[in-house]
């Protein structure tokens, strides 16, 4: 129950919601879990004209995590990167670590696309612990 995990994504919207975590598990003082999801494994590549490029999601992935970790300041900072649907995964490592709260940024959540569902409103629905929504819009 000594750990707060923060979803994110690489948008705005996540990292103001990992920033607030990382107030949140700072004033606490528990340990901050960041976790990002991928849907697809392996990289691929990427051609236009004579140029090829490699695109690595997990190798993504992992900056983004190395560089929220440098960046974000909490009693310990702990990263993940999972694969699968985003609220499940998170749903996932909260039982996995006995989180005490899953923290997720208020990106769609409001107007018509409630309707429609988003990560916070899925993590909601399914989550083992307390879930705190940040207002980032």
């Amino acid at each position: 129950m000594d750990e707060f995990i923060v979803g994110v994504d690489g948008t705005d919207t996540a990292h103001r919601a990992a920033v607030a975590a990382a107030d949140l598990a700072t004033k606490c003082d528990v340990t901050l879990h960041i976790v990002t999801g991928m849907t697809q494994r392996g990289g691929r590549e990427v051609s236009a004209g004579s140029d090829t490029w490699h695109l690595d999601p997990l190798a993504q992935a992992e900056q983004l995590l190395a560089g929220l970790r440098t960046e974000l300041s909490a009693p310990a900072i702990t990263t993940a990167v999972v694969h699968g649907d985003p609220a499940k995964s998170l749903c996932n490592e909260a039982l996995r670590l006995e989180a005490g709260m899953i923290i997720v940024g208020n990106r769609r959540v409001q107007g018509a696309s409630r309707l429609l569902g988003s990560v916070a409103t899925d993590v909601l629905r399914i989550a083992p612990c307390n879930v705190l929504i940040v207002h980032t819009t």
